[in-house]
């Protein structure tokens, strides 16, 4: 890879990683309520699934969906339908001591909301159309590119999630105790009818 590809790469993948989705926002929310220690079983769920659909779609599987775009769609709606259940149970919380009893968001929460994240299949989907030529890609090509992108999004929820334990610090005043699921629960509902409506 060129310095310029390189660049242009960078230039592409680092707005989409670092952009407020639903992975992204849930890490941070997370963080903000339980702490980041407490939130990194969610955010490795999210990257060992993300890391399997990148290798999936680096193998070939991606061209499925380029032939059958309804199936992006279901899971687009799937996706969307989870965030509305996460959303519901940040609003029906308040508090940091009820939300750590109320929402367990884990490794498995992580892994489920990222298999059903239609906005992260496209990242892998437009790398590797715009990046390799299929002609003359390697499987070296496709490795260090997997491997970046991959350790783009380790760097990008790990933003997200540093940032919301900031925010914990906001959320420890009476005020913020009450409204903080709401508040977050709030803001997943809006990215899950994004999802759907865009």
């Amino acid at each position: 890879m060129t310095i310029q590809l390189a660049i242009a790469w960078l230039l592409t993948f680092l707005p989409i990683t670092i952009s407020p989705g639903p992975a992204n926002l849930l890490v941070s929310s997370t963080s903000a309520q339980v702490g980041t220690r407490r939130t990194l079983p969610l955010m490795w769920g999210i990257v060992v699934v993300f890391a399997l659909q990148t290798v999936i779609m680096a193998i070939g599987i991606g061209e499925i969906l380029f032939r059958y775009p309804q199936l992006f769609t279901i899971f687009k709606i799937l996706g969307a339908i989870y965030l509305f259940y996460l959303a519901v149970q940040f609003f029906r919380s308040s508090g940091l001591k009820k939300i750590s009893e109320d929402v367990k968001l884990g490794f498995r929460e992580g892994a489920l909301l990222q298999f059903f994240n239609a906005k992260a299949l496209t990242a892998p989907l437009i790398m590797y159309t715009q990046f390799l030529d299929p002609v003359t890609a390697t499987r070296s090509q496709i490795v260090v590119l997997t491997v970046a992108l991959v350790g783009l999004i380790i760097g990008s929820l790990l933003t997200w999630v540093v940032g919301g334990s900031l925010l914990q610090r906001v959320f420890q005043s009476d005020f913020g105790q009450k409204w903080q699921g709401k508040l977050f629960g709030t803001l997943l509902a809006g990215v899950a009818l994004w999802i759907l409506f865009r």
